[in-house]
């Protein structure tokens, strides 16, 4: 399956902003079918201190803790041995070839919906 990708942090919207469109597409892919998605939130290198990245990792541990998606793991741990990622490439091999990934880039998550 393709991935999805959204970018939750260029249209420099505030955090609530930004957790809302992540909401919002999250349900519209999950409704689609699709079963991963990356997304980009920033790490804060505007000086910012990561908000945005920040309230999003909240809100993912939330939504795992309430069963609204499987798992999700911030790609600056998006390591061999690291369950998740195994996961996410058995549902999109896609993943394999995202260049985001291997340069372990703390700006954006993998989400397994």
């Amino acid at each position: 399956m393709k991935l999805i990708t959204i970018d939750i942090k260029s249209n420099r919207e505030t955090v609530a902003q930004a957790i809302a469109e992540f909401l919002i597409e999250l349900d519209s892919y999950k409704q689609g079918g699709f079963k991963v998605m990356k997304v980009i939130h920033g790490y804060g290198s505007h000086g910012v201190g990561g908000a945005i990245k920040q309230a999003f990792l909240k809100q993912c541990r939330d939504l795992k803790n309430r069963g609204k998606i499987e798992d999700y793991v911030c790609c600056d741990q998006w390591t061999p041995k690291n369950v998740v990622r195994k996961i996410a490439v058995n549902y999109c091999p896609d993943l394999l070839a995202d260049g985001d990934l291997f340069m372990l880039n703390p700006g954006c998550t993998i989400v397994i919906i």
